[in-house]
């Protein structure tokens, strides 16, 4: 191999590295509105949570109890039983009003896994949760030999939410809608008693056709319904209202390359976000609508999450609080609980 050919096979290799390790950045347009954000106020806890090992990747209400679902429970295993968290309303109330300042550490309540963990060929873990009349879902995302795969289980509440168990003896797929790794479905409704899958990639580059999954409380599948086209990830999503309206996390970490994004409707349509104009995350809550022929995107603007810097907070977790929202971020950049206050009527 002669010296220049090797120079020009090096600065091939080199523009190769550099093309590649591009971060994908948020297509909008140049002329997009500014819009006003929301700051979140962060809830300092402390204990094993406080530590990005917790992998926080699900929240929701048992009651009035907050439930913050760990990717591997299994980790937070003490006296035989996997664990995921919890802190009671009343504590975050306090905080919150300023009545207490000292950080939150929330309590362990036991889950009977089913030995689902052993049994799903790739577990990976689990990816949300939501309850209902005593009951409650769980989605598990795995990677197996022909690429991701997503399921569907369930369990009962037992108590005061005091202990969840899991039925291993009802498992049902969720087949991915792209070839994309680590997505899978990621977001679980309950509304007019159907269990709702929502798959995390919606974008038109890599899911064109987009569906949410339809399952009876019993676990058995429904007919698929058309799922709204949205640039991104959806991580997450608070209960529904009585009329079908759902706030759910819309989020971009820019090295998402993978997802491919292409124009960002939402922005067009509503505007960017003040700090997000020069930014290349995206950090905001969007609204869905579950009507009987599809979940589509409702005819409302976005809430923008005022960024803090150059830091990607990957949100995974929504739940409906007072007059406004608790969010809550899995290991990235560590586990990050926080509340953001609406002004004027929520959907």
């Amino acid at each position: 191999m002669s010296k220049q050919f090797y120079k020009l096979f090096l600065l091939f290799g080199l523009i190769f590295v550099f093309v590649a390790c591009q971060q994908a950045a948020p297509v909008v347009p140049d002329d997009v509105a500014l819009l006003d954000e929301q700051p979140v106020v962060e809830i300092e806890l402390e204990g094993p949570i406080a530590k990005a090992r917790a992998e926080i990747s699900g929240m929701a209400w048992c009651g009035d109890h907050l439930i913050l679902l760990p990717q591997y429970p299994e980790m937070f295993n003490e006296d035989g039983s996997d664990h995921v968290f919890t802190i009671p309303k009343e504590d975050i109330k306090h905080y919150l009003n300023e009545e207490n300042d000292q950080a939150i550490k929330p309590e362990l309540v036991p889950l009977d896994a089913a030995g689902l963990e052993q049994s799903i060929p790739g577990f990976e873990g689990f990816e949300s949760i939501t309850f209902f009349n005593g009951l409650f879902f769980l989605t598990i995302e795995a990677r197996q030999n022909e690429g991701m795969m997503g399921y569907l289980v369930k369990g009962r509440v037992e108590g005061d939410c005091d202990r969840l168990v899991l039925d291993g003896s009802k498992v049902a797929d969720l087949e991915p809608q792209s070839d994309v790794g680590n997505i899978s479905d990621e977001t679980i409704l309950v509304y007019n008693d159907i269990v709702y899958t929502i798959y995390e990639a919606n974008g038109a580059n890599v899911n064109p056709d987009p569906v949410a999954h339809g399952f009876d409380l019993s676990l058995s599948p429904l007919p698929d319904i058309p799922m709204a086209t949205i640039e991104y990830r959806i991580t997450d999503a608070a209960e529904p209202d009585t009329l079908g309206f759902v706030w759910a996390i819309n989020y971009f970490f820019p090295g998402d390359t993978q997802l491919h994004p292409g124009l960002d409707g939402i922005a067009e349509t509503y505007g960017l976000g003040c700090s997000h104009r020069d930014a290349s995350q995206v950090e905001r809550l969007v609204v869905l609508e579950i009507r009987p022929d599809g979940i589509v995107l409702a005819d409302e603007p976005p809430i923008y999450l005022e960024l803090t810097g150059d830091t990607s907070r990957n949100w995974e977790g929504i739940v409906r609080y007072e007059d406004g929202f608790l969010l809550v971020t899995d290991e990235y950049p560590t586990t990050i609980l926080g509340y953001v206050t609406i002004s004027g009527n929520l959907p």
